[in-house]
């Protein structure tokens, strides 16, 4: 058994939360619009507590301990029960961080990354996910939205 994480952009918490009842995830699209209902990214197997903690101490250069004990460090907002979907949040100073650096910094934090993560992710998989998730923080900063993450279990 896996994750499934999409990284979104939302207005408010409660919004964020909404997250919860479209099954396929933030990104599905509206029936009626045909539309993603949220900006979001496809992030396979970046979890946002263990992995983006190690992240956001990259990114930031400041200890795991620290960064994790952020109250907003995957806050929960929403929850779909033991078995998920769940959404929780991800701490504005690494949205902050992550929409400030440039591709070659994120290039960079990625293969520092990648020899931090557990379990080992190649370097490769890990700049495609930080240009994405450093694009959408770009996109909810200009738009004064928060990040989330949401996360289900796979078979």
């Amino acid at each position: 058994m896996g994750i499934r994480t999409e990284y979104f952009a939302a207005p408010t918490d409660e919004v964020a939360a909404t997250a919860l009842h479209t099954p396929g995830g933030p990104s599905e699209p509206d029936l009626r619009t045909d539309q993603p209902r949220f900006d979001a990214v496809a992030v396979p197997s970046v979890d946002p507590f263990v992995m983006l903690g190690g992240l956001a101490g990259v990114l930031s250069g400041r200890p795991y301990a620290e960064v994790t004990a952020h109250p907003r460090h995957g806050a929960l907002v929403g929850s779909g029960g033991e078995e998920g979907p769940w959404v929780v949040t991800v701490s504005q100073i690494l949205v902050d961080d992550l929409a400030s650096a440039g591709p070659m910094r994120l290039a960079a934090a990625a293969r520092e990354w990648s020899g931090d993560a557990t379990p080992a992710v190649a370097p490769q998989v890990l700049v495609s996910a930080l240009l994405s998730l450093g694009a959408l923080a770009a996109r909810a900063t200009d738009e004064r939205k928060g990040v989330y993450c949401w996360t289900s279990l796979t078979d």
